[in-house]
């Protein structure tokens, strides 16, 4: 039985089922010794302890040092969760004054151990092996693998061999069991599409983090999954659609896969026939990789292709229908290009900006700041946007500190504290280890927001706010009231502070680009058609005249306009 919370900061320690509890007052520790959960499971998880009677917050989580950290701030952390172990599942309560949370407690861990509920109007069937999956199923010819990373080889080999493609949702697969998978799969015409492949879209359905965009005639294979989310966005905002989006996963274009995946992709696109033109993405390959892709694409395709390889310089090519873009922003200008005057002139009228007004918008949000405030920092969900800011970055001030920067010299020493201009990927596996993407679940963005804006040198905070099916419900909402203190707290301190944010999502999505938008706009957020303009306009107000230099000479490759 888990005690009843104590008054006067009395603890009480007991022995449960689970493991040791504790509790303090109001908060309660439950730990369950070896118990893995996925993230969009805890995600679930916490979201409905959340509503649950009696409960002011509550976050279940695998017991990683990150979530401990999280714990703490969030004041949920207790001496058994302290001691539990990256394998360790945490269940964390804070009960409202007056209430016993014994019964909250007791409800969360059965769902805890509960299967998992199907999404509503759909029946939830739970199978115990891929063979009775595929007897109730008979005609499935694409499975999502969610499980931890090391356990991944096996039932995907087994659904390989049973002639199934393959979506692996899963991170931390030995690079050596991806490389065996892969090979496996093209020896057989099938597809492994990941380790950690965040987004795809197949026949219009999305997988994993997807927008609702419209069918269209551009397919995109890319090795990153918010850039395909930024990329399938933009072109839907200017009435182009997508037939396909192939998330190959990170590791594709890393020497060791080859882009193995991403040229199988690449032949399958070539031959729908509802594909026109193809747009590659890949976050900076190695040159060997590069130019294999690349080989491959004037061997034996002949559609028009984007290749947006951020930031590597393109290689020399003959091949007149392959464009090279820098930035998704620019890769999008470059298709708008390809499919006629029509779509190039809705790209002008919805996503394009002039060199002059992204300047004035800078100086003028430039006015309200201090001397003392001179740097940026980009919080984001999304690693491919963090990845694009980055390269923005060093094209126009110079490199920025990051968790994942672009050379070594740059890494931030703790990802939990920025230093000058930094960009910090909270999507990145430090953070998302054993509990939910930033995505789903916006808690430590929350957190990071205010931690940021103490720092009276920063001028800039910049966000991502990713819509989508598996997205945050509300996930520029969630962050307003963030987003208010910060800039109260700078305003108090006599200066200001810009928060600038990139909604990447449709009207269509669950949660409304124009919702978000107003919401994000009234809370005092500056909005931007693009992460890539963004991060311009954030350079612009932290470079000053260095950064405009830059970008008068930049200018076309970093946006795409004539």
């Amino acid at each position: 039985m888990v005690p009843r919370p104590v008054k006067r900061f009395r603890a009480q320690n007991v022995y449960h089922q689970w493991g040791a509890v504790s509790a303090a007052l109001a908060a309660i520790n439950v730990v369950k010794r070896n118990f893995f959960r996925d993230s969009l499971q805890l995600m679930r998880l916490s979201e409905e302890a959340k509503k649950l009677p009696g409960v002011d917050d509550a976050v279940v989580a695998m017991g990683t040092e990150t979530n401990k950290r999280l714990l703490q701030d969030l004041r949920l952390l207790g001496p058994e969760g302290k001691a539990a172990g990256d394998g360790d599942l945490i269940l964390a309560v804070r009960v409202k004054a007056g209430s016993n949370g014994e019964d909250a407690v007791e409800r969360i861990q059965k769902m805890v151990i509960s299967p998992p509920l199907a999404p509503e109007g759909l029946k939830a069937i739970t199978f115990h092996s891929v063979g009775s999956a595929l007897e109730h199923l008979p005609d499935a010819n694409l499975a999502v693998v969610s499980v931890p990373g090391g356990q991944a080889f096996e039932p995907s080999m087994e659904l390989l061999k049973r002639g199934i493609n393959v979506h692996l949702f899963s991170d931390h697969v030995p690079r050596e069991q991806e490389a065996k998978l892969k090979e496996f799969a093209s020896s057989k015409g099938l597809l492994v599409l990941g380790p950690g492949a965040g987004t795809s879209i197949i026949n219009g359905i999305g997988l994993g983090f997807a927008n609702a965009v419209r069918r269209g005639g551009v397919g995109i294979v890319a090795s990153a999954g918010t850039g395909i989310q930024e990329v399938s966005i933009l072109l839907d905002r200017i009435g182009l659609g997508v037939s396909h989006a192939l998330g190959v996963g990170g590791s594709d274009v890393s020497e060791d896969i080859g882009g193995l995946m991403m040229k199988d992709c690449l032949g399958l696109l070539e031959s729908d026939k509802s594909t026109r033109a193809i747009v590659i993405i890949a976050k900076t390959p190695t040159d060997r990789v590069m130019e294999e892709v690349m080989g491959y694409v004037e061997r034996r395709t002949r559609k028009p292709i984007v290749a947006c390889f951020l930031g590597l310089d393109a290689p020399s090519v003959s091949d007149k229908r392959i464009r090279y873009s820098k930035t998704l922003h620019s890769a999008v200008a470059n298709a708008s290009t390809i499919f006629g005057a029509k779509s190039r002139r809705e790209f002008e009228e919805k996503l394009s900006t002039s060199i002059e007004e992204l300047s004035a918008t800078a100086r003028q949000l430039s006015s309200g700041l201090g001397p003392r405030q001179k740097y940026a920092r980009g919080l984001y969900s999304g690693g491919t946007l963090a990845h694009e800011t980055l390269l923005v970055f060093r094209e126009l001030i110079g490199e920025a500190f990051s968790n994942t920067p672009l050379s070594g010299r740059y890494r931030l020493e703790d990802p939990g504290v920025s230093k000058n201009n930094s960009v910090v990927d909270l999507g990145d596996e430090f953070f998302t280890s054993g509990r939910v993407h930033p995505m789903i679940d916006p808690t430590l963005r929350r957190l990071r927001i205010l931690q940021e804006a103490k720092d009276p040198s920063v001028a800039v905070i910049m966000l991502d706010i990713v819509l989508g099916y598996g997205s945050s419900p509300d996930p520029g909402g969630a962050l307003v009231g963030a987003i208010e203190e910060a800039r109260r707290g700078a305003g108090r301190r006599g200066g200001g502070l810009v928060v600038m944010a990139h909604v990447c999502g449709t009207e269509a999505d669950p949660q409304s680009l124009n919702e978000q938008s107003k919401r994000l706009s009234e809370a005092g957020a500056v909005l931007f058609a693009s992460n890539a303009q963004m991060a311009v306009a954030s350079a612009l107000v932290v470079g000053g005249a260095r950064a405009s230099t830059q970008l008068e000479k930049k200018w076309s490759e970093l946006l795409g306009e004539e």
